[in-house]
């Protein structure tokens, strides 16, 4: 039970992969309403919330969608941080080996250039910003 653990816990990181409903359902095959209201639930009853945000090439690597899920982190009391998490392909040869198939096909990484791009759109939320977490 959230309410019961919250009051233990001194950070929370909580990803955030979209605000947009309808992209989040296309690609992720739910909608996000239940997460959006856990966000703020967490960050309105937590120490500390940090927002990660997974950049998936094609997904969300915009600079709208970047603003738009920075400034709702920074709208959130208790949420001071956000971190931008760029898309790797270290997971592959895990999937390979196991002989499963890897679903996110042949997206590639997201370069630096273009993660230290979105970085400056989510600073202009106002909130310490960084490229990892």
């Amino acid at each position: 039970n959230i309410e019961r653990v919250l009051p233990l816990v001194d950070l929370v990181l909580m990803d955030l992969k979209h605000t947009d409903p309808d992209k989040h359902r296309a690609w992720c095959g739910q909608p996000n309403d239940r997460i959006i209201d856990n966000v703020r639930y967490i960050a309105a009853h937590a120490r500390e919330t940090v927002v990660r945000v997974p950049v998936i090439p094609g997904f969300n690597d915009d600079e709208p969608t970047v603003r738009s899920i920075a400034r709702f982190a920074a709208s959130l009391p208790g949420v001071r941080e956000l971190h931008l998490l760029p898309y790797h392909r270290l997971g592959y040869d895990k999937y390979i080996g196991l002989g499963r198939p890897y679903g996110m096909g042949d997206v590639p990484p997201l370069s630096q250039e273009r993660a230290r791009a979105l970085l400056s759109v989510a600073e202009e939320s106002g909130l310490a910003c960084r490229i990892g977490g």
